[in-house]
C-alpha cells in the first residue's frame, strides 16, 4: 500500500514537473515571438511625369538571393512584412521601364532592438531608351538601406545613393549629347 501511495505520489510530481517544463518551453518561443515588424512602404512614380504614380508595376521581394514574393501593384503602391536577420532585394519593374532594385538589409540589428519600423521609399521609373546605357543599374541597387547604430535604426545609406545617382546623370548627359550631336549631323 505504501509503495503505491509513494508511486502515486511520483506521477503527480512527474506530471507537475512536466507541465512547468512545458509551461517555460512555451513561454520561452512566445517570447520569441515578439519580433521587431519592419514594413516596407514603396510607391512607384515616373520621372517623366514629373512623379506622378505608376498604377500598374511589378515588385518582386527576394529574400537572401530566393524570390518569397511578388506583387503587381494596382494604386502605384506596394507594401511588405520583412522579417529580422536577412538581406532582401526589392525590385521594381513596368514594361517599357527601366528596372531598378533595392537592398534591405537587416541581419544587424541589435538584440535589444525591438522597436517596429517603417520604411518609406519613392521609386521614380523611367521610360527605357534604347540609346540610353543603364544596364549597370541591372547588377547595382539604387539604394542600400541597414541598421546604424548612430541613428538607432535602419537608415538609407545617402552617399552610395548619391553615387548611383550621379551615374544615372552622366548616363543620361551621354544620351542627351549623342541625341543633339545626331540632329546637328541630320541637317
Amino acid at each position: 500500500m505504501r509503495n503505491q501511495r509513494i508511486s502515486m505520489f511520483t506521477i503527480k510530481v512527474m506530471r507537475l514537473l512536466y507541465v512547468f517544463i512545458f509551461t517555460s518551453v512555451l513561454s520561452n518561443i512566445s517570447g520569441q515571438g515578439k519580433r521587431v515588424q519592419i514594413v516596407f512602404d514603396a510607391k512607384l512614380s515616373s520621372v517623366e511625369e514629373m512623379g506622378k504614380k505608376l498604377n500598374i508595376g511589378s515588385v518582386y521581394l527576394y529574400q537572401n538571393g530566393k524570390l518569397i514574393d511578388s506583387t503587381v501593384t494596382q494604386t502605384g503602391r506596394c507594401l511588405f512584412n520583412l522579417d529580422t536577420g536577412y538581406v532582401y532585394k526589392i525590385e521594381f519593374s513596368k514594361h517599357d521601364y527601366v528596372s531598378k532594385y533595392l537592398v534591405v538589409e537587416t541581419t544587424e540589428l541589435p538584440k535589444d532592438f525591438k522597436r517596429n519600423t517603417k520604411i518609406k521609399v519613392d521609386i521614380g521609373l523611367f521610360k527605357n531608351r534604347i540609346e540610353l546605357d543603364m544596364k549597370f543599374l541591372s547588377n547595382k541597387p539604387i539604394g542600400i538601406a541597414s541598421y546604424s547604430f548612430t541613428e538607432n535604426k535602419i537608415a538609407w545609406n545617402y552617399a552610395y545613393t548619391d553615387k548611383i545617382i550621379e551615374e544615372i546623370v552622366d548616363a543620361t548627359l551621354v544620351f542627351t549629347k549623342d541625341k543633339e550631336k545626331g540632329k546637328r549631323d541630320s541637317f
